[in-house]
């Protein structure tokens, strides 16, 4: 059992990383690194193989073959696995909290046990001409993003920042983790992603890269909470 301060384990999931468990202070990370392989920790041997079931399993919802392509799941799929992924945190929890660990569920799979349902947007931005250059481009961007249902949420606007660009700003659905990583997925290159709790991404143009459009120089990716629970409520187990 860890003596003191209990060390901080974030639970998520992330295609390919083949690991579920990441370091939530500088603590846990000086011991295990930011990536968590869960051999590693004092946990039994059917509830590894559990995340290590679970960690499979979220990797089919990718097509591998086109990884900017929809998520592969159905909506009963989805829900299967958000039910089979809560139960992994409960086992972690379960197991972990007597050897002097917090573990917090980052994995947006608590699904409708969830007070606030989970919204998916996304700000495009690249140069236009004018107005009518700009609603072009704005179609443009809606069959880009056809596979994931995007709907406007307003129209394009000059971004008063960097005159001769507008804004595009769209939300997506369904607004869940595997559509994230597949929306990330539609550039090799170029993005900035953080996870904490929500989950944010930032692409930014570069030589040989292209995100949706030729076009397009800057984008933000985000998966949020509307109404976020209260600092003392955010990590109460469901």
């Amino acid at each position: 059992m860890i003596k003191g301060n209990k060390l901080r384990l974030r639970y998520f999931f992330d295609a390919g990383s083949g690991v579920c468990l990441w370091s939530g202070d500088d603590a846990t990370e000086a011991q295990y690194g930011f990536a968590i392989d869960a051999d590693d920790l004092p946990l039994s041997i059917n509830t590894r193989q559990w995340l290590r079931y679970l960690i499979a399993w979220f990797d089919t919802s990718l097509d591998w073959d086109d990884a900017g392509g929809p998520a592969r799941w159905s909506a009963e799929e989805q829900t299967r696995f958000r039910l089979a992924a809560q139960d992994g945190f409960s086992r972690l929890q379960h197991e972990l909290a007597s050897a002097g660990y917090d573990v917090f569920d980052e994995s947006c799979t608590a699904g409708d046990s969830c007070p606030n349902p989970a919204s998916l947007r996304i700000r495009i931005f690249l140069p236009a001409a004018d107005p009518c250059d700009a609603n072009g481009h704005h179609q443009a961007l809606l069959t880009a993003l056809a596979a994931f249902s995007p709907s406007t949420l307003h129209a394009p606007e000059p971004y008063w920042k960097e005159p001769g660009w507008y804004e595009h700003y769209f939300e997506l659905f369904p607004a869940d983790l595997a559509t994230f990583d597949a929306i990330v997925a539609h550039s090799e290159q170029g993005w900035h992603v953080t996870r904490n709790g929500e989950c944010d991404a930032v692409w930014n143009a570069s030589p040989g890269h292209v995100f949706l459009l030729p076009e397009v120089i800057w984008a933000n990716l985000f998966l949020f909470c509307p109404n976020p629970p209260a600092p003392d409520q955010e990590y109460l187990p469901s």
